[in-house]
């Protein structure tokens, strides 16, 4: 599947004028790009789609510690990409409103924030956290949705639990304030649910849940 340019969402960092057709992402298209954008338009590994699908192929690239071998594989905010042979390792992050690639340390590729969309009390007081990238985890921590995890995706286990509550710290994940990082001001709540006051520099605005990540 692919889209025209003049469908491609403002996020992706590529001029509007050149080829009239982009990849998709394999699935979750709304929030992904494929990884065949991020080889041959953003970091100018390869040049053709068909270098990219011969580049993963050969296993030379991995997105959270996993290796993968489709080219249309897809990447979100806080993914990271890595080359063993070359030693370099990356985050695609929000700039500018812009997806942008950030250069980490091998260490830091080791871990991402994730936000929790969803839990469940099971037996035992164990609870089953459903994290947005599709995971679930089992833990007995306390864990509210709306809060990140910091997932270790080596190991695949969650190191820490960073909690929505006044005083965090929050980006900006969707809207006009896209990629804008700020301090959690207050919590008010609605007969539909709740608004979230945040401080942005000098400004004050109220956002809804889903425009926000807890980050560390």
């Amino acid at each position: 599947m692919h889209l025209t340019r003049n469908e491609m969402p403002k996020t992706w960092p590529i001029e509007r004028k050149g080829t009239k057709y982009l990849a998709v992402a394999s699935h979750d298209k709304a929030r992904a790009i494929p990884l065949v954008f991020v080889l041959r338009d953003m970091l100018k590994l390869v040049k053709t789609n068909k270098e990219a699908k011969y580049f993963v192929l050969n296993k030379n690239v991995s997105i959270n510690n996993k290796i993968r071998v489709n080219e249309k594989f897809p990447i979100r905010v806080y993914d990271s990409i890595s080359f063993e042979k070359t030693g370099k390792n990356y985050r695609l992050v929000i700039e500018n409103k812009k997806l942008s690639l950030k250069e980490i340390s091998e260490k830091e590729a080791e871990k991402k924030i994730v936000k929790v969309i969803g839990k469940k009390v099971l037996e035992k007081g164990k609870i089953q956290i459903n994290l947005d990238d599709g995971h679930n985890f089992l833990s007995k921590e306390k864990v509210s949705v709306g809060d990140s995890v910091l997932l270790n995706t080596k190991e695949m286990k969650i190191e820490k639990i960073i909690s929505l509550k006044v005083g965090a710290n929050v980006e900006i994940i969707l809207g006009k304030h896209l990629g804008q990082k700020g301090k959690l001001k207050g919590i008010e709540e609605l007969a539909r649910g709740k608004r979230y006051i945040v401080q942005l520099n000098k400004q004050e605005v109220e956002l809804p849940l889903k425009t926000l990540l807890v980050v560390e």
